[in-house]
This record gives C-alpha cells, structure tokens and sequence, in this order.
C-alpha cells in the first residue's frame, strides 16, 4: 500500500517551525505535512507531496529572466522549492489562474479546471492507496482544487474496484488551526473522508477533454484513432454494464458478443501523456516586465467521467478474467450473485436462483445436449417468442430459443446458439446497447 501526506504551499517564507501535536506528540517543523510523516513513520511507509502553484514564482524570484526560466522547466522549480523550505519532499508544481504581482507582474491564463485536472492526473499516476490531505494552507482556490481532485480521485478508486465490493482506497483530512508566531503549539485534526459510488454508467466524451475549439480539433486529428478505440471500449463497458444491471449474465462467457479482452491499463496512461502535453502545449509569453502563461482550458467533467469510464472498465475485466470460467450453470450463479451483492442488486440474485432452478428441473432427464426451448412439453412450447427481447432480459438472458443446455455428468454448461441467433434475427449486442428500446 502506498501512503502520501499532501498539502498546498503558500508564500514560503511565511512558514516558521511549529509544535505540531498528533495523539499527544509533537513533532517540530515547518509543515503539518512532515508532522504527520513523522506519525506516520514508525507504522508504514509514506511520502510527502508538496503541491507548489506556479504562482509562487513571484514570491520566490526576483529577476525576470530567471522567473520565465523556472516556468519552463518543472525541475529547476521544484529544487527551488525545496531548497527555500529546506526539506526533503515531492513536489508538484500545479497551474495557477489570476494575476500575481511583486517585482513582475505574471498573468495565468486558464480555468481553475486545469488545475484540478493536473492534481487529478498525478494522483492517478502516483497509483496511491491512502492519503492524508491538510486542507489548511495556500491560497483557497488552490486548496479546494486539491479537495476536489482528491473527491475524483477517492470516486475514480472506488470504481476501479466497484465489482469486487473491495475498498482498497483511505483518504483524510488534516486540519490545523491558524498559527501566529514561531513554536506556537497547534493541534493537527485526522478524520476520514469518504465518497459514495453508485453502479451507474458515466457519461463520458473522450473527445472532449479540452473546451479550447481550435486545440480540440487539433487533438482530433492527431488522436482519432486513439479516441476512436476509447469509444469503442466505452461501447463494450455499456454492453458489459446492462449484462449486470439487467441480469444477463451469459453473455459474460461469449467473447462473439462481449469481447472484453482489453488493454484498459495502456489506454488509460496513453490518455494520460496526451493530458501532460495539453499541459506543456502552454504559452509563456514575456512583454517588458509582464509574463503572460497561457494554457488550453480543459473540462474536468469529460476528463473525470473518462477516467470513471476506464476505472470501471477495468474493474469488469479483473472481474471477468478471474471469476468467469466454465458456463456451468451452478456457477453461473455463485460467480454473478457474488457480483450483485456487492452491488446492492438482490434482486437480480433472486430473478437468476429462480430461472436457474427451471433449467435444472427441465434437464433433469436431459442427455447430451439439446436447446431449452425443446426441454419444455409440447403444449408449453412455443414456436417462438412474440416480444423476444422482453422475454430475454426478463428470464436472465436464457430465451429459450436460443440458449443450448448440455449435461455433462452433474453439470449443466449452457452456451447460446449462434446460428439460431442468426436464424431468429437476435441482435444480444445491440439489445444489450438499448435494453429500453424496442
């Protein structure tokens, strides 16, 4: 499990060392951030990540030149960063918005969207398991960015695993009341910060992560094959995502029909690197004592809805790649009730324990294997279905006139029939895309 403490900076030179207190300890420093590194050492492995915006290059540099220096190049800026606090940490330096004024005059161009993307994206990247967040320091806008990228992220988390019913994710928050002077006592507050996910389909637009016309259609050209995939793979995760929600779980063993043998890990970092050259496709212009940083303004909701698209993607795929194996019919019913428990859908656990119990009764005498529909009596067979994609989501995906059982000793595999699919004009794919349509 990865552990990291974060905290926005404000003006560097503002920070003095404090008696930070946690459980009755106190921990001398600069930083609630390092205080609760130092609480946190003894039990498990942790780092700090200072987010810095790039605003403070006003408060920390004086000649212009060097100032634009610094703004090109995230390394030399973050050393600086370190090297005024004098402290050993990571630090992540964020886009600023507004106008900040010293020596020079530095305008940030933008949406305050940018920098919560930014926080967001790092978050994702660093892959980490448990945050402590002080809430308590750098300008607002900055903080609450932090908090909201923070909310995403804790979302983006529980989707990842959202099959699974595995938590896997801690985030809180430490709060620190107002210091006034140099080794003044102040108590940090830890307490558990928590978001609900529910099982429901994100809407997303790949193709809309920057509101920016001109940059938009730039990406477009450059990345239609790579949006195109994505689209396609938000496709499957629609397909995948009625399969549970209307109980059609067989489909969940026909790649011809749900092919989930995706690559989501790869896309998801490929889109990543796309977002990072959004971010150093940015304008640093200098006129007289004035630097303009113009960025393209990106939308958080298509690049969080994205991101919770691809979590959730990849949560139905561990899930099929480790819980879907043989169609056996018992199976079936063990591996997806597990599924709808932790989901809150009991009710399609006792809907699937009904149509499993008919199929056992009528293939009670069955030999070798036969279609359901002729393990009825003739008078309650039917030729067919009079509104077969209602009967399909009604008995659990297993229409009678298309689903093959077979028994082999004390199992019974089920599998659909292709050809009668074909013979029937049974579209499983697109009913699964549009269950309310006709």
């Amino acid at each position: 499990m990865t552990t990291a403490i974060l905290q926005v900076l404000g003006i560097p030179r503002f920070y003095k060392k404090l008696r930070f207190v946690i459980d009755e300890k106190e921990y001398f420093e600069k930083l609630s951030a390092f205080a609760i590194y130092k609480w946190l050492k003894d039990r498990k492995d942790a780092k700090v990540v200072l987010l810095a915006p790039d605003s403070l290059i006003t408060e920390i540099e004086n000649d212009i030149d060097e100032a634009v220096e610094l703004l090109k190049n995230r390394e030399k800026f973050k050393d600086r960063i370190l090297e005024l606090l004098d402290v050993d940490a990571e630090v992540l330096i964020i886009p600023s918005v507004g106008v900040y004024s010293r020596k020079y005059t530095v305008r940030f161009e933008g949406s305050v969207e940018n920098t919560i993307v930014y926080i967001f994206k790092e978050l994702v990247k660093l892959g980490i398991d448990e945050i402590y967040a002080d809430i308590s320091t750098g300008q607002n806008i900055y903080t609450t960015s932090m908090l909201e990228a923070l909310r995403r992220y804790a979302t983006y988390r529980k989707l990842r695993c959202i099959l699974q019913g595995e938590k896997g994710f801690s985030l809180k928050l430490a709060y620190v009341p107002p210091v006034l002077v140099e080794g003044q006592r102040a108590k940090v507050e830890l307490h558990d910060f928590d978001v609900k996910v529910f099982f429901s389909l994100p809407t997303s637009n790949p193709k809309g992560i920057c509101r920016d016309v001109e940059k938009r259609r730039e990406l477009k050209e450059k990345y239609n094959n790579f949006f195109n995939e994505i689209s396609k793979d938000l496709k499957t995760l629609k397909m995948a995502f009625n399969a549970v929600k209307h109980n059609v779980p067989l489909v969940f063993y026909h790649p011809e029909i749900l092919n989930l043998d995706i690559d989501v890990v790869s896309k998801r970092d490929r889109l990543l690197k796309i977002l990072e050259e959004l971010e150093e496709s940015r304008e640093i212009i200098v006129n007289g004592d004035s630097i303009i940083v113009r960025r393209p303004t990106l939308d958080f909701g298509n690049v969080a809805n994205t991101f919770f698209s691809m979590a959730m993607l990849q949560s139905v795929i561990e899930f099929w790649r480790e819980k879907v194996g043989e169609p056996e019919l018992n199976s079936i019913l063990k591996t997806f009730e597990e599924v709808y428990k932790n989901l809150g859908l009991d009710v399609n656990s006792k809907f699937l324990e009904r149509d499993v119990k008919e199929i056992e009764e009528k293939a009670e005498g069955l030999r070798g294997e036969e279609l359901l529909l002729n393990l009825y009596p003739t008078d309650q067979k039917p030729k067919g279905s009079k509104d077969p994609k209602r009967n399909f989501f009604a008995h659990s995906g297993f229409l009678r006139e298309i689903t093959r059982v077979k028994r082999e000793g004390n199992k019974i595999l089920l599998r659909y029939d292709v050809e009668a699919m074909k013979r029937r004009n049974v579209d499983v794919k697109r009913w699964l895309l549009n269950p309310g349509k006709s």
